[in-house]
């Protein structure tokens, strides 16, 4: 009796086992890693894919240096009526199929992106191979054609060096946004979108372009950008800033500028209702470290300290006070997601201003409190070199 459960239970097993039947072999596919999307004159979408070539995979198999510096992109365009009948018409162009499951990079050209993202987005979300964890990019005054057949300095692909581009952050101006994060944002419409930004400045080498600055959508459309300090301070108030640089000037000499590495900061949103109005407010708390100074005080000093912390508290909100001007008055929407707020704690006041709620919020006075620490001077107090001579 046992003997023929045993036999029973492991038939059932066998009928859920599906082996490797559904495999693939990795020589059969065209592994994407940047996808750009363009609209041409008549009005159909061009879809261009950036594939890992035979140099990169040879690379890999033959040790560093087999590939003798040359290229292991493969760019393909087709055009199509839909994202999906685009992709699709690659097909004639390839050998192999293309795969979607490592796309590192998303890539929207200027024009595709004003006539809007509801236009391409459905094929990202219903594709079931494509990895949502895409970092997506405007290109500013160009295509995204022009981005993708760039030539790659530093990476042998395009594309992956973007992505670890906006991945670096160190810089602290420039904003990754990835797929799934668009898809969720997608469906609040009352709330703007904020995506990265590269500008090709008339460049064919992407070590030219400046991948920096923002690029704001309202109602799934490219609405206009946001310059690099307005980025700062929108990555500031939404609590996405990891480092940054910020250079205020010298406390003690009058010229002179000091530099200091943000290490850390976090923020905090506030959103309620006083007699129908918003009451508004983003706290920030960030800390760090002197970088560098230009002058010979010694910064260490308690009292130049309290100076500087003053300075960057300044630096900081002056950066989120141009990035909510651009929010309220030049494109009226609401970018850090206040709206949100109200409708989650104040969910019965929000339904009466619901209606009115982009007017409210253009006319919103929104409170900025900001509070620095500095935590470290560095190796040293003083500067070698004393204009003044008093350390000889």
């Amino acid at each position: 009796m046992v003997k023929k459960a045993v036999c029973a239970i492991l038939t059932l097993m066998l009928l859920f086992l599906g082996g490797c039947q559904n495999n693939r072999d990795i020589n059969s596919l065209a592994v994407v890693v940047a996808i750009g999307l363009d609209t041409v004159a008549d009005g159909n979408i061009e879809f261009t894919v950036q594939i890992i070539g035979p140099s990169k995979q040879s690379s890999s198999q033959l040790g560093s240096g087999s590939s003798g510096g040359s290229s292991s992109a493969i760019n393909v365009s087709a055009e199509g009526a839909t994202s999906f009948e685009a992709a699709r018409n690659l097909i004639p162009k390839l050998s192999k199929k293309a795969f979607y499951a490592h796309l590192q990079l998303l890539v929207i050209g200027e024009d595709m992106a004003k006539e809007g993202l509801d236009k391409i987005w459905d094929f990202f979300e219903r594709d079931h191979e494509v990895d949502r964890q895409f970092r997506m990019i405007v290109v500013k005054g160009g295509t995204a054609k022009s981005v993708i057949e760039a030539t790659a300095s530093i990476d042998q692909l395009g594309g992956v060096e973007i992505s670890d581009t906006i991945d670096n952050e160190a810089f602290g101006k420039s904003v990754k946004s990835l797929g799934f994060e668009v898809s969720a944002l997608l469906s609040e419409p009352m709330t703007g979108i904020v995506t990265g930004l590269i500008d090709p400045d008339g460049s064919t080498k992407l070590t030219n372009m400046k991948i920096e600055g923002g690029a704001v959508f309202k109602n799934a459309r490219l609405a206009g950008y946001l310059n690099d300090n307005e980025t700062r301070g929108y990555l500031f108030a939404s609590n996405k800033i990891k480092s940054t640089t910020l250079t205020i000037a010298n406390p003690c000499e009058q010229g002179k500028l000091v530099s200091i590495e943000v290490i850390g900061s976090s923020s905090k949103l506030t959103s309620a209702l006083k007699n129908g109005e918003p009451d508004l407010g983003i706290e920030i708390t960030a800390y760090g470290n002197i970088g560098d100074e230009q002058g010979s005080a010694d910064l260490s000093d308690l009292d130049n300290v309290k100076k500087l912390e003053s300075e960057a508290e300044a630096l900081i909100s002056e950066n989120i006070r141009d990035m909510l001007k651009q929010s309220q008055k030049t494109f009226n929407i609401d970018l850090l997601n206040f709206n949100d707020l109200l409708y989650k704690h104040h969910y019965k006041d929000f339904e009466k201003v619901k209606a009115n709620w982009s007017k409210l919020y253009e006319n919103a006075d929104i409170h900025i409190n900001v509070q620095f620490t500095i935590k470290r001077s560095g190796m040293i107090t003083e500067p070698a070199y004393n204009e003044s001579g008093s350390g000889q």
